[in-house]
């Protein structure tokens, strides 16, 4: 869905800048009954790593027969798409249905009191009306940003998790790591579970002594739990898994070292969900299949074959360090062709940085159609000084679909997920058309 027919009044709230604060949540969800404490929620937070972590946790509650709701920013396909049970984005109308009833709050008699309501404040508020409504036995909530003040906040969920910090949105979270981490562990609540994936020291210097001033139990990464790598295989990675309640070899069904360690978090999540819920541990043989069936589009997708074609949303220095980690594992002998842009909030000049380092590699900056995206002249002027390539995204695309390769050759589309949405779009028209596959 392109655009929300009826409905483009919601276009009205966005905004580049959050406007932090629950009280604006609070109220609106009030006036709708408090659905959101109506929900078992899983309250995700981190850096990055949190769609694959949620993606792998869903296949896995599904697989045991469970309903799920996964609300989950910013989306790649449709806009639909934030907004799911089991897979299945919330119908076009039902959405329409809702955004009228939100409408008429925010601009009926009440509406001064929700004076500064943002557009993700609304779609959030959406899904845990809709989740509620569906009777969901669980609802995953991501994060947007940061976590205390984020909008998704107000629940009161049955267990959280934070997956990564690292330095992003520094203007508006902090600039150390610290800082970052206090603004995270934001979601941790008193006497609630709290799972953490791979953290640096730094930052669980932070968050240890929040969970432990709330009495929430922690499960960390290497420590309570363990993954370790094994090989990396065509379609995904192999790692070992070990706990205090399992032990096994799995395979994830997305490609990336640091996807074990997304998928580990999974797990965790998924034993800490069934131990708070009084349910029989999940199988081996279930959790193995749901990881290995587990897809997240945009990250590390291979969307051509011939040529190879792969799109992937770091957008923030620590996920291009990890993707590094990637390239080095998987195309090393590769030459590498990279096309990036990002959003005006994000460092790009470190990012930038970071993709300099990464041998034989022609890297592109280019621009796109976005309020949030960073200035073109910026981009060309930030291309020019570092005697970098600049051109337009779709013609390159269409220039690297069709040229011929002189050596083994990946082509990389990375940055802003904003941008991938409008790439990935682009790519599948064109594969329509012209009949490419991704094998």
């Amino acid at each position: 869905m392109k655009e929300i027919q009826n409905n483009q009044w919601i276009a009205h709230y966005r905004t580049d800048q959050p406007h932090f604060g629950l009280e604006r949540m609070v109220k609106l969800l009030a006036l709708r009954g408090n659905p959101h404490l109506k929900l078992k929620v899983i309250h995700i937070g981190g850096t990055n790593g949190k769609g694959s972590t949620i993606a792998f946790l869903k296949n896995m509650l599904e697989k045991m027969g469970l309903k799920v709701g996964v609300f989950s920013s910013p989306y790649l396909i449709h806009y639909t798409d934030q907004i799911s049970i089991n897979g299945e984005s919330i119908p076009e109308e039902r959405l329409e249905a809702l955004m009228a009833v939100y409408r008429s709050l925010l601009e009926g008699e009440r509406s001064v009191a929700l004076q500064g309501t943002t557009e993700f404040e609304i779609i959030t508020a959406i899904a845990y009306d809709y989740f509620a409504s569906e009777q969901v036995d669980v609802a995953i909530m991501e994060v947007g940003m940061g976590g205390l003040l984020d909008s998704t906040n107000v629940c009161q969920p049955i267990l959280t998790g934070i997956t990564t910090i690292g330095l992003d949105h520094v203007a508006l979270l902090g600039d150390t790591l610290g800082a970052i981490a206090e603004q995270k562990a934001g979601i941790v609540k008193q006497g609630i579970p709290l799972v953490t994936g791979c953290i640096v020291p730094e930052a669980l210097t932070v968050i240890d002594p929040i969970a432990e001033a709330k009495n929430a139990p922690r499960l960390a990464y290497g420590t309570d739990y363990q993954v370790r790598h094994q090989e990396s295989v065509v379609t995904g990675e192999v790692f070992d898994y070990t706990s205090s309640v399992r032990q096994g070899r799995f395979q994830t069904g997305l490609i990336g070292l640091h996807q074990i360690e997304n998928a580990g978090m999974a797990l965790a999540l998924l034993d800490t969900y069934c131990q708070e819920t009084g349910r029989e541990l999940a199988s081996n043989d279930l959790v193995a299949q749901a990881l290995e069936e587990t897809r997240w589009p945009g990250r590390l997708e291979v969307l051509s074959g011939a040529p190879l074609m792969i799109l992937d949303g770091a957008h923030n220095p620590h996920a291009i360090k990890a993707l590094l980690a990637t390239l080095q594992e998987r195309f090393a002998d590769y030459h590498k062709e990279i096309l990036f842009t990002c959003i005006k909030t994000k460092a790009l000049e470190d990012m930038l940085d970071l993709l300099e380092e990464i041998p034989d590699t022609e890297l592109t900056l280019t621009h796109f159609d976005d309020s949030r995206a960073t200035d073109e002249n910026v981009l060309k002027e930030t291309a020019k000084s570092r005697k970098l390539n600049y051109q337009g995204w779709q013609e390159f695309l269409d220039q690297k679909m069709t040229e011929d390769e002189e050596k083994k050759t990946v082509r990389l589309v990375t940055g802003s997920l904003y941008f991938l949405s409008q790439v990935r779009a682009y790519l599948m028209e064109r594969k329509n058309e012209n009949g490419y596959t991704k094998d």
